[in-house]
């Protein structure tokens, strides 16, 4: 982003390089001679192809450069660079400049003077004689017309090129798409040129219409052609990015990568995803920022007809606002100060709308109807692989999780343990065994309903207490296991005491199921095993094979409710004498 200072130095460059050069430049040119219908059949000529840019990689691409050779063999440097300053100008009023970009007016106005005055330089270089009538006559005559025609291309290359790096902080590279478009237009349209230089010393002004309309017609076809082309690649585009959406089968994966992507697809500088929860009102789930990465924005919630998001809910219909003047008050949150154009549209699935995106651009009237559809399409397959991401996650859980408790079960125990060993980078890991005390009793004395509430109330105090990296799991029955990931021998000792002081600490209210259902208050306790790898073990098997060895050995048969430690069990083993 280019910032106040910079701009100002742009501004002041220009109000001092261009005046002054155009003077010195008009002061050394004879204007007597000049034919004002000649030169306003050139000037039309030059507007009208100023009127059909192609804009490749943001950076107008044009047919002016022909035209250009034309005008300065004919009129002159400071007449070319009369036209060439206003066709310069009519494009830039196309590319939907913002006040903050104003800057690249004088910023254009300077490059294509250096460009201008470069090219006339060389080709003044040859020093060749005649009027403008004999410019073809002799080789030299050719070779120096080509030498300014590679002159301003090379020349508008390099400025653009530093341009970007040294002001804007783009790292392009040299040979991008932009290169090899201004390459073919430059060389494409030099023969035309030159055969209109020809036929109008031979039958006057009359040639630019006849000349004129083939270079005018080649231009507007290839910006047709361009921007087939364009749509082409984005409609790959659009299928790449589907069929990576269709693989994920990851929720927040699908969401994340729709995000990221969509700013590969148009210009975006905000994107915006909400939620339709329960058809009530929309919750925002996503918001990406390209410069800084995607995060979430938690508790910011709209009713239908509450701003662009909720209207676009209420109608079903997107909408496009190229200015911010059309949207700003539709917007009752602080919107981004920069933003200028703005697409809104609802995503459906099953004829039910489930979200709407809101994209934001600092450019005005950048986004184009076909962009609209392209967008609109690739949140529909956003819609349907965020469905099948959903079911797989659920059927995973139902496959991974204990019903009752909503903890991991044994199989999924399992394969956590045995991938953390095949992960090298794990150095450490601690397994905590538990074990409830007497639990067979408050089942034949209380009930399975009983037991079963006891069991929930153990889960859910593990869950406050072992944090969110362990990976808790219902090991069978009343016994639980905690995989603690970095953790070693003396944190993993901590981490059990203090799941024992939380079973403890109060009891568990359950209903006397048979009993009438009456209240009573269990207190519960639990014998817990500690083992860790590598200080205890040498594999999963085996630290398995250890922690509940400690939890047995170490906790129940000494006693129950307590914390044993498998090296300080193993310490006490080797010091029993004989």
């Amino acid at each position: 982003m280019v910032n106040s200072s910079e701009k100002r130095w742009i501004w002041a460059a220009w109000a001092i390089i261009w005046p002054a050069s155009l003077y010195s430049i008009y002061q050394q040119t004879n204007l007597d001679d000049l034919k004002w219908l000649d030169l306003g059949a050139f000037t039309a000529l030059a507007i009208i192809v100023a009127l059909f840019p192609i804009m490749v990689n943001q950076i107008p691409v044009f047919f002016l450069n022909g035209i250009t050779l034309v005008i300065y063999l004919n009129f002159g440097l400071f007449v070319e660079l009369i036209i060439t300053t206003v066709s310069v100008t009519i494009v830039l009023l196309q590319v939907r400049m913002t006040r903050e970009d104003l800057f690249r007016i004088p910023l254009n106005y300077v490059m294509f003077l250096l460009m201008s005055v470069s090219a006339a330089g060389i080709y003044s270089l040859f020093d060749l004689p005649g009027n403008a009538a004999q410019a073809l006559e002799t080789p030299m005559h050719i070779v120096g017309i080509l030498a300014y025609s590679l002159t301003l291309f090379l020349m508008n290359h390099l400025l653009i090129t530093l341009t970007r790096i040294y002001i804007y902080g783009m790292r392009d590279k040299i040979f991008e798409r932009s290169f090899f478009w201004e390459f073919m237009t430059t060389f494409y349209i030099l023969p035309a040129a030159l055969l209109l230089h020809l036929l109008y010393h031979k039958i006057g002004p009359i040639a630019v219409v006849f000349i004129g309309f083939s270079i005018a017609s080649t231009s507007y076809i290839l910006r047709l052609y361009y921007r087939s082309r364009s749509m082409n690649e984005h409609l790959r585009l659009v299928s790449e990015i589907g069929h990576d959406l269709t693989a994920r089968l990851n929720v927040k994966e699908t969401l994340d990568l729709f995000m990221e992507r969509i700013v590969s697809l148009v210009p975006v500088d905000q994107a915006y995803l909400y939620d339709v929860t329960n058809r009530k009102d929309l919750k925002l789930i996503r918001l990406y920022d390209p410069k800084e990465r995607s995060f979430y924005q938690q508790g910011d919630r709209k009713k239908k007809e509450e701003g662009i998001a909720g209207s676009v809910w209420r109608s079903g219909t997107g909408v496009r606002y190229g200015k911010r003047k059309q949207w700003i008050g539709k917007w009752k949150e602080t919107a981004p100060s920069h933003s200028e154009s703005l697409m809104c549209l609802p995503i459906e699935r099953d004829n039910q709308i489930i979200g709407i995106l809101v994209l934001l651009s600092e450019q005005r009237n950048i986004y184009e109807k076909y962009q609209f559809m392209l967008v609109d399409l690739l949140a529909n397959f956003m819609a349907v692989s965020l469905l099948n991401a959903y079911h797989y996650e659920q059927t995973k859980q139902i496959s991974e999780r204990c019903p009752l408790t909503g903890l991991y079960n044994y199989r999924y125990f399992e394969n956590a343990l045995n991938e953390l060993f095949q992960d090298m980078s794990e150095h450490t890991v601690s397994l905590i065994m538990i074990d409830l005390d007497h639990f067979k009793k408050v089942n034949d004395t209380y009930g399975h309903e009983a037991g079963n509430d006891v069991l929930r109330e153990v889960a859910e105090r593990l869950r406050e207490t072992v944090g969110k990296e362990a990976i808790l799991a219902r090991y069978g029955g009343e016994e639980f296991a905690v995989i603690l990931p970095h953790r070693g021998s003396c944190q993993a000792a901590e981490i059990a005491d203090s799941i024992q002081r939380s079973i403890t600490a109060q009891p568990f209210v359950t209903k006397h199921t048979l009993d009438k259902g009456q209240k009573v208050a269990l207190n519960v306790t639990a014998s817990i095993g500690v083992a860790t790898y590598p200080e205890n073990s040498e594999d999963a098997l085996e630290l398995v094979r250890h922690a509940y060895r400690a939890m047995y050995v170490g906790a129940k048969q000494k006693g129950r409710n307590r914390v044993s430690i498998y090296h300080e069990l193993q310490q006490t083993t080797e010091n029993i004498p004989l």
